[in-house]
């Protein structure tokens, strides 16, 4: 019977103490990390050397445990890491999407205040999201945003020498003055340290296009407008001075803004039909025609300017290569809406 307690005891014993290792050993483990402990931290590399933001990277070098913040020096930006991809050897990161572009050092600092300090180059090519105006002549004011922009150096038309001028940036924003150029439309190729990325979007040269409207009414074409009164205005614009106003008559009812010209323009050779129309208090249907052809309805969005652009060849199949026309009719109740650069170009 002694022999029996003596046998359970003893079982239990181990157990309680198996028990107590494995609480132990949660305790020190309660993050997930390995359990290792803080290094000399003296010696380290990165790999790869250079990378953009959110690529990964790794640190490897000895006694390099128990990192508690990295920090990439260039304007001291932190990188956020999981404490379980470190072990005494490596580090397994990310290279934060805020980091500054350019050659700078990451400052490794462990569980004890012990740094490490490892060269590495970020590239942060420039990042357009948006651009406005995209339609420009000689001295236009575009307004640029993005990312990585604070260090640009040069803006030129892309496949040309042609080089805006560059007024000011930050990070996020740069504002530049477009150059006079032969070229009919082109994307923008932007340089920083890191090196050059081309645009998604294109910039069209109005001094190349066949214009109806700029800053007044061009080849040959009139207002034979009616329902309300279509005058050049310089209250705003795209590009230039002016733009068309077009006040449609608040107390009628489908008033139209129609462009005729007693002869015609010839369109040959060009591909694109194209305008922008600023819009009024509230979203407005307006319908549209070429030779009072090919009715398309657009709805202009209210308080701000909207560019519209066809493509002749799929979009306006039906069109002959003369062009006498250029209707917009607003639906029901007037309003007031801005019209610009409406034009063709190639």
């Amino acid at each position: 019977m002694k022999s029996i307690i003596a046998k359970t005891f003893t079982k239990l014993s181990l157990l309680l103490l198996t028990v107590s290792i494995i609480l132990i050993s949660c305790e020190k483990d309660g993050d997930g990390s390995p359990d290792m402990s803080a290094g000399d931290m003296s010696s380290g590399t990165i790999a790869p050397n250079s990378a953009a933001g959110g690529e990964v990277i790794t640190l490897t070098g000895t006694g390099i445990g128990q990192i508690r913040s990295i920090v990439f020096d260039k304007n001291n930006v932190p990188a956020p890491f999981t404490s379980t991809l470190n072990t005494e050897t490596h580090l397994v990161f990310r290279v934060p999407d805020t980091a500054f572009g350019g050659p700078q050092n990451v400052i490794f600092t462990n569980s004890e205040g012990k740094t490490l300090s490892v060269p590495f180059g970020v590239i942060a090519l420039p990042n357009i999201t948006s651009a406005f105006p995209t339609d420009f002549e000689a001295g236009t004011v575009v307004t640029i945003k993005g990312n990585n922009l604070d260090d640009v150096t040069s803006v030129v038309l892309d496949g040309t020498t042609d080089a805006a001028t560059i007024v000011s940036k930050t990070r996020k924003e740069m504002v530049i003055t477009m150059p006079a150029s032969t070229a009919d439309r082109a994307k923008l190729k932007i340089t920083n340290s890191s090196g050059n990325r081309v645009t998604d979007m294109e910039f069209v040269n109005v001094t190349r296009a066949l214009t109806v409207f700029t800053d007044q009414l061009n080849n040959g074409f009139d207002s034979w407008s009616w329902g309300g009164t279509f005058t050049a205005s310089n209250e705003d614009k795209i590009t230039g001075a002016a733009c068309m106003k077009a006040a449609y008559d608040p107390a009628g009812s489908w008033g139209g803004m129609q462009l005729g010209n007693g002869g015609s323009i010839n369109i040959t050779g060009y591909r694109y039909f194209a305008f922008w129309v600023k819009g009024a208090d509230i979203d407005k249907n307006v319908q549209f025609w070429l030779n009072w052809g090919h009715q398309k309805v657009i709805t202009v969005p209210a308080n701000k300017w909207t560019y519209f652009r066809y493509e002749l060849a799929t979009q306006y199949a039906g069109v002959s290569t003369s062009i006498n026309n250029v209707t917009f009719q607003i639906f029901d109740a007037g309003k007031t809406l801005l019209f610009d650069n409406i034009m063709f170009f190639k």
